[in-house]
């Protein structure tokens, strides 16, 4: 999985994108076109913003949803750009429920099958 870096290419997911919400992350969703690089694969950005107290807890949020997301899109060989959006309650939230709302996001906006691919 690759990290999408590029402000423009986030920006692009927020306008283009399908969003799927749970009590503790927001996800933006788009599929690339076949003329987009890189050709396939998902990548994803992880956001926080300034609500958390500090730089310490924003960074810890983005890394361990980044880590549960990795989990889940392993086997993903689409291209999708993936932008989750994290509240401060991540923070508060076991693994596994964690990576239960991520899987039930991703399904929703079509990025996982409905039924076999997953952490599980």
């Amino acid at each position: 999985m690759r990290r999408l870096r590029r402000r423009r290419e986030i920006e692009r997911v927020f306008r283009g994108g399908r969003r799927a919400q749970a009590a503790v992350v927001v996800l933006h969703a788009r599929r690339r076109e076949s003329d987009e690089a890189p050709p396939s694969g998902p990548r994803l950005a992880v956001v926080a913003g300034k609500k958390f107290a500090g730089a310490v807890p924003r960074n810890r949020a983005r890394r361990i949803t980044r880590e549960a997301s990795r989990a889940l899109l392993r086997g993903v060989s689409e291209p999708w750009d993936l932008v989750l959006v994290v509240r401060t309650e991540v923070l508060d939230q076991p693994h596994r429920k964690l990576l239960a709302e991520l899987e039930m996001l991703m399904r929703r906006a079509s990025v996982l099958p409905e039924s076999g691919a997953g952490a599980g």
